[in-house]
C-alpha cells in the first residue's frame, strides 16, 4: 500500500507514506520521474529532513528522495520493536518497489550506511549505485554496545518547541553546521505529547539489536559502483575506514570531505553532493565497473 503525491520540478518536497507490514513509512520527495532516483538512508536517530541542504544540488538532474526509517522521523513504530538491519533493508525493498523506482541509487550515512549495504547485499539487479558516507565497512563489538548504549539513555522532555530546538545536540556533538541548520534538523525531529511536552520523534529501541558485522563479503560481490566518503575530521570514521571499503572491493572509489565531521551532510552539504553528484554523473556516461578513484 502506499500513498504519495507526483513528485514536481519545483523544488519544493512532497511528502508521502509507503505501508510495509503494518509500518507506515515515511518518506519525502524532489524532482520528476523523468530524472535517475537517488533515495537517502539517514543514520540512527535522525531523520529525512536531515538531508535537505544537500538536495538543492543534485535535485537539477536526479529525483532525490529520502526516507524515514522505521521508528524515526514521522514513520511508525513497529509493535513488536523489530529493528534488524534485514527488517531496515527490507523496508527499503518495497519503498522501492511502491515507488516503482528503477536504476535506483543508494546513499546511507552512518547507521543508514549499514542498511544499505544490507540491503545492497541482496538488490543486485535494481541498484545502479551505493554511496556510503561516513560509515564502517563492518560493525565492531564497541559499536554494538555503544549503540545499545544509545538505547538505554532517557527520553528528554522540553516544555516548549523553542526550549527543544534550544537545547538540541548532535551525536557526535563536533558539527561545522551553522545555527540555522541545527535548528531545522530539531525542528523535524520534535513531537508534541499529549501532555504538552516535547521530545525527540524516534524510538530509542530502534538503537538496540545491531550485531557486530562485517560487510566486506557482501561488498566483494556487490556489481553497481561504490563510493564510500568520510568527513575529514569524523570521530566515528578514521582515515583508515575508507581502505576497508576498498580492500572489500576494488573497484571501489574513496573521498574526503575537508572540514566535516561524522554530520556530513551538515557540515558541507554543497561539496558532499558535489562528490556524489560527480561519481553519480559519471557512472550515466561510462561503462559500469570503473576502477578509476580520487582521495
Amino acid at each position: 500500500m502506499h500513498d504519495h503525491p507526483q513528485p514536481t520540478a519545483s523544488g519544493c518536497p512532497f511528502e508521502g507514506y509507503v505501508e510495509v507490514d503494518g509500518v507506515r513509512l515515511h518518506y519525502v520527495d524532489w524532482g520528476t520521474r523523468k530524472q535517475p532516483p537517488v533515495l537517502f538512508l539517514h543514520g540512527g536517530s535522525a531523520h529525512a529532513r536531515w538531508w535537505d541542504f544537500l538536495v538543492p544540488h543534485l535535485a537539477d538532474r536526479y529525483r532525490c528522495l529520502a526516507l524515514d526509517l522505521r521508528g524515526h522521523g514521522d514513520s511508525g513504530w513497529p509493535s513488536g520493536a523489530d529493528y534488524g538491519l534485514e527488517t531496515h533493508a527490507a523496508d527499503v525493498a518495497a519503498v522501492i518497489e511502491a515507488l516503482d523506482l528503477h536504476h535506483v541509487a543508494v546513499v546511507g550515512h552512518s547507521f543508514g550506511g549499514f542498511v544499505a549495504m544490507t540491503f545492497a547485499a541482496t538488490a543486485r539487479p535494481h541498484l545502479a549505485a551505493l554511496v556510503i558516507v561516513d560509515s564502517r565497512a563492518c560493525i565492531s563489538e564497541r559499536s554494538s554496545r555503544f549503540l545499545e548504549a544509545l538505547r538505554k539513555l532517557p527520553q528528554p522532555q522540553y516544555g516548549s518547541l523553542e526550549e527543544a530546538i534550544r537545547r538540541f545536540r548532535l551525536l557526535p556533538v563536533a558539527s561545522m553546521a551553522g545555527p540555522e541548520v541545527l535548528a531545522h534538523v530539531a525542528r523535524h525531529g520534535m513531537r508534541r505529547d499529549a501532555n504538552g511536552t516535547w521530545t525527540l520523534k524516534f524510538d530509542r529501541r530502534a538503537m538496540s539489536g545491531t550485531a557486530p558485522r562485517d560487510f566486506s563479503p557482501a561488498l566483494a560481490t556487490l556489481r553497481c559502483p561504490l563510493l564510500a566518503v568520510r568527513g575529514a575530521a569524523s570521530e566515528i570514521v578514521p582515515r583508515a575506514g575508507l581502505t576497508e571499503f576498498r580492500a572489500a572491493n576494488p573497484r571501489s572509489v574513496t573521498a574526503e570531505i575537508a572540514d566535516a565531521h561524522h554530520h556530513v551532510m551538515l557540515d558541507q552539504p554543497a561539496e558532499l553532493a558535489r562528490v556524489i553528484g560527480a561519481f553519480l554523473d559519471a557512472q550515466h556516461s561510462a561503462p559500469p565497473l570503473t576502477t578509476s578513484r580520487h582521495g
